[in-house]
């Protein structure tokens, strides 16, 4: 099982990312939220898209223990005053404009 966690960004704060694990569509996922998705377990691509922008296509590996992973986007509220900083990313970054990585373990 995959859980995916957003933060709470103020970049597309009103918009759902559209989640595809090998190329299939599998659900959105909101602002500040956490899903679940069930996949069998083996070897697996995850990416989101948003409109024609999407995230970096991260390769998993599913076994029975949950695989946590986080997804949010690369301009943050504290870049946003670079003028021109979102239309960078939407035109020639489009396949950058998201990220997906594996959680960090914070237990430690």
């Amino acid at each position: 099982m995959i859980r995916l966690t957003r933060g709470n960004n103020y970049v597309d704060k009103i918009r759902a990312y559209k989640i595809f694990i090998d190329d299939i569509y599998c659900g959105n996922i909101k602002n500040n939220e956490t899903k679940d998705f069930e996949v069998a377990n083996g070897s697996h691509i995850i990416y989101a898209k948003i409109d024609w922008c999407r995230s970096n296509k991260f390769n998993i590996i599913v076994s029975d223990s949950m695989l946590e992973l986080e997804i949010g986007p690369y301009i943050r509220g504290n870049t946003l005053w670079i003028p021109f900083a979102e239309a960078l990313y939407v035109t020639f970054k489009k396949n950058e404009y998201l990220w997906i990585k594996e959680k960090a373990d914070t237990s430690k």
